[in-house]
C-alpha cells in the first residue's frame, strides 16, 4: 500500500525480514520497494527531515534517542521540513 501525497520520508518495512527504508528524494515514477520477494509495507512512521538554510544540508531522524535533537550546520540551527 502506497501512502497518499509525497512519499518523501515515509517509511517502508519487509514484513520477511524486518529491512527498513526510508524514502528520502522523490522523482515523476512510482516507488514499489520489494525485498525477500514480497512487497514492503509502509509503516505508520514518517521520517522528520532538517534543511540547513545557509548551505541546504539535509539530515533525516532514523530513531528518536532521549535527548534533544538540535542539529546545527554552517553554525546555524537546522530547520524542520513540512512533511
Amino acid at each position: 500500500m502506497t501512502p497518499a501525497g509525497s512519499p518523501r520520508g515515509w517509511v517502508y518495512r519487509c514484513a520477511v525480514c524486518g529491512a527498513e527504508v526510508i524514502v528520502v528524494g522523490t522523482t515523476m515514477g512510482s516507488f514499489d520497494p520489494h525485498c525477500c520477494n514480497k512487497p514492503m509495507r509502509t509503516t505508520r512512521r514518517r521520517a522528520v527531515f532538517y534543511r540547513c538554510p545557509v548551505c541546504g544540508a539535509e539530515v533525516v531522524v532514523v530513531r528518536k534517542g532521549r535527548g534533544v535533537f538540535d542539529p546545527h550546520c554552517c553554525n546555524r540551527t537546522m530547520v524542520v521540513l513540512a512533511a
